[in-house]
């Protein structure tokens, strides 16, 4: 009796623990001097998705966070030289797009500074191709770069970037020391992107990512087996797949899990924080995954070590913090003066349009968790209801009409804007791309759909397409198995069923306070991503009949600065002070569980312990009781 009282007490608390909400803690500061750096070492630094990030100043990169930029990644390459036995820079996409020094120059100023500062091999990932397919391949043609992908392809099979793989050679304590990169990008590139640019004139697909997984797989295996015929000792993937929130087999945990050979992943995409853990193969051996994050918040730091035998073993750690001696060396001032050179165009962005008296948040406060793909945010209200407002109201005379509901999808969302005032750049961080607004005619059936599309992969995965309106309100069943058929490129192509049946996993959809008529005709405000461009695999919408297209040039940073400006009259007001939003999309089951404005796995994990608790302390109670009673 006893040793169940002491199990049943140690449970409890147990469950109280992890039934608590998480909060996130502040990383510990790391350094070059941390990595422990020997001549014996080959030490392979690695960026994943810069997006413009070039810069510490935060007018530049976009985000209140720390940001070692550019001239931070030169002055710890510039010691880690005198240190290891060889030193690399490779970079695995999504680096030419995202903040303002780019939209300006579809890429160009990235791809300038990215050379001055040294990289020797690239790979492409989803974003690269946001300016258009052809104006990437000019680009990097005209540059430098080394970009490698082995499983982007014409439907011939034909690579379009140069190379698939690359083979690096060293000399280590007087050995010979080949290490192999095989380079994969996301096939979420062709939904994720802007569909059209891989399509000929007539709409058919000319190029592939290798949508099968097993294509997928059998391109990183070839490519694995080629380095290794090239004499490769140890062989690296620079992926940009991402390890979570994307389609069923294309995440790097997918990729590992269906090949062999490789030691170590750097990985992007999912702008996930991985300073390294293991991951098993198809063989059963442990592969080292890790990932930067975003916006050189870090700075990878790949160890090998090279034993006197030949034998090499990995470890990788985050760099964080960039010394006073690092940015006293020349290193850091030669690219630290490269880099304001080109932040010199880009005074307009501390323009002020107004002030916020708290935070506009895609990300949690407490947790540092992104919302902004999975629910309500104060940030997601604010910007579709600038959206309808410009369009009700239409100040420049476009030839808007009055619309029923205005669309963003949550990936288009980019970063937080901090209380005080509102600069340009802050709202160009928040969305970088310049993108059109668009208006259309459609339908409720293709409205129900894009929401449906967007609701698909919750609660365990954020979605780019989840979908932030203003002008109407919506629920989502979370327990409901999600019947959206896509094709093979992740493009919408129907729900398996119908709303008015219940086959849908959102509803109680309003318009205003109406239900949703799925026959009836509604305007919409929507960015031409979705509406032209079929973005995130939104198909619906493609041949609606457009009121405002792209062509009329209508920005969507500036459409904001306007609400901002003369819709709000300079203040954002207290309406959108709660981070969760105002509750226009509520993420429950439709029966038998409290309506929330969020939900998670986490709560599911949090309801299950808690009844666990429960039972626990019932068993308790009661036995106690018999003891007692005896």
């Amino acid at each position: 009796m006893k040793h169940l009282k002491k199990t049943m007490l140690f449970l409890l608390v147990a469950v109280m623990f992890l039934a608590m909400p998480l909060t996130a803690f502040a990383a510990d500061e790391v350094t070059l001097a941390d990595i422990g750096l020997a001549k014996s070492d080959i030490v392979v630094f690695y960026t994943n998705d810069v997006h413009g990030g070039v810069s510490d100043r935060s007018m530049i990169h976009g985000t209140s966070e720390n940001c070692l930029g550019y001239a931070g990644v030169a002055g710890i390459m510039g010691e880690a030289e005198g240190l290891a036995g060889a030193v690399l820079l490779v970079d695995v996409g999504d680096s030419i797009q995202g903040s303002a020094i780019d939209t300006d120059t579809k890429g160009e100023n990235s791809i300038k500074l990215m050379e001055e500062l040294g990289y020797d091999i690239c790979v492409p990932g989803n974003h690269e191709f946001d300016f258009g397919l052809d104006s990437f391949i000019d680009i990097i043609n005209a540059s430098s770069l080394n970009y490698i992908c082995c499983n982007f392809t014409d439907l011939d099979g034909n690579l379009v970037l140069p190379k698939a793989y690359d083979v690096q050679t060293f000399t280590i304590d007087s050995k010979e020391v080949k290490i192999g990169f095989v380079g994969v990008d996301t096939p979420e590139s062709i939904s994720k992107g802007s569909p059209k640019f891989f399509q000929d004139d007539e709409g058919n697909f000319i190029y592939t990512f290798q949508e099968e997984p097993a294509d997928l797989y059998k391109s990183v295996q070839d490519n694995i087996d080629a380095c290794k015929t090239d004499g490769a000792n140890y062989v690296i993937i620079l992926s940009h797949l991402g390890d979570t929130g994307v389609e069923a087999g294309w995440s790097s945990r997918d990729v590992i899990a269906n090949t062999e050979g490789a030691g170590v992943v750097l990985d992007g995409h999912a702008h996930s924080i991985i300073p390294g853990e293991n991951v098993k193969n198809k063989a059963g051996e442990n592969v080292l995954l890790t990932s930067t994050g975003s916006k050189l918040n870090n700075l990878g730091a790949l160890k090998l070590s090279v034993a006197a035998d030949g034998t090499i073993s990995a470890s990788s750690n985050l760099i964080n913090k960039v010394t006073d001696e690092q940015k006293a060396s020349e290193a850091y001032k030669n690219m630290d003066e490269k880099v304001k050179k080109v932040e010199a165009e880009y005074a307009y962005l501390e323009t002020v349009y107004g002030s916020t008296p708290f935070d506009l948040c895609i990300y949690n406060s407490e947790t540092g968790d992104r919302m902004v793909r999975k629910q309500d945010t104060n940030m997601g209200d604010f910007l579709t209801d600038g959206y309808l407002w410009y369009a009700n109201n239409d100040p420049n005379l476009e030839g808007f009409q009055k619309a029923d509901v205005a669309f963003l999808n949550g990936g288009s969302i980019r970063a937080n804007i901090g209380e005080g005032d509102i600069q340009y750049g802050h709202i160009l961080a928040v969305m970088p791309w310049a993108t059109r607004v668009t208006q259309i005619k459609t339908t409720g059936q293709h409205i129900l759909e894009a929401l449906e599309m967007g609701a698909r992969m919750l609660p365990d995965k954020e979605c780019g397409g989840f979908i932030v309106a203003s002008g109407l309100t919506y629920k989502i069943d979370p327990t409901k198995a999600s019947k959206v058929v896509t094709d093979d490129k992740g493009m919408f192509e129907k729900v398996d069923g119908t709303y008015a049946d219940g086959d849908f996993r959102v509803y109680d959809v309003k318009i205003g306070d109406k239900d949703i008529d799925p026959d009836a005709t509604y305007i919409l405000v929507i960015n031409a991503y979705y509406s032209e461009s079929m973005g995130d695999g939104m198909t619906m919408f493609k041949d609606d009949e457009r009121i405002i297209s792209s062509k009329n040039d209508v920005i969507d940073v500036d459409v904001i600065c306007a609400y901002l400006k003369d819709g709000l009259g300079g203040t954002v007001p207290n309406k959108y002070s709660d981070e969760n939003g105002d509750g226009r999309i509520v993420v429950a089951p439709q029966e038998g569980f409290p309506a929330t404005g969020e939900t998670s796995s986490d709560i599911w994990v949090g309801v299950t312990l808690l009844l666990i608790g429960a039972a626990l302390s019932v068993a308790y109670v009661t036995e106690r009781k018999k003891e007692v009673e005896g």
